[in-house]
């Protein structure tokens, strides 16, 4: 999955203490590719998925994530198990 440099700048913005914890831009590029995995998808438009992770939007295109806004009205919540699972699943753990 291709994670444009805006989003990342976005999330730096956005999600400011979770992307302070990142020790890299990979670490970045995993949580980012975490909250689409888990996400769900809220809406499509053609080709465009809008994915809501918390109050995050992430829009995803053909398999790249062009952009990121919050929508503070709606809160979609993933258990601290589910997360927990998909960093077993990618042989990652984050403190």
């Amino acid at each position: 999955m291709k994670i444009k440099t805006s989003v990342i700048d976005k999330y730096s913005q956005l999600c400011m203490k979770s992307y302070l914890s990142c020790d890299s831009f990979e670490d970045v590029r995993y949580k980012i590719k975490k909250c689409v995995t888990l996400g769900q998808v809220i809406k499509l438009e053609g080709n465009k998925k809008h994915i809501q992770y918390y109050y995050n939007r992430f829009i995803v295109e053909n398999d790249e994530v062009v952009d990121l806004y919050q929508n503070k009205n709606s809160y979609i919540e993933v258990s601290e198990r589910v997360k927990a699972a998909y960093d077993r699943l990618e042989g990652k753990v984050v403190v």
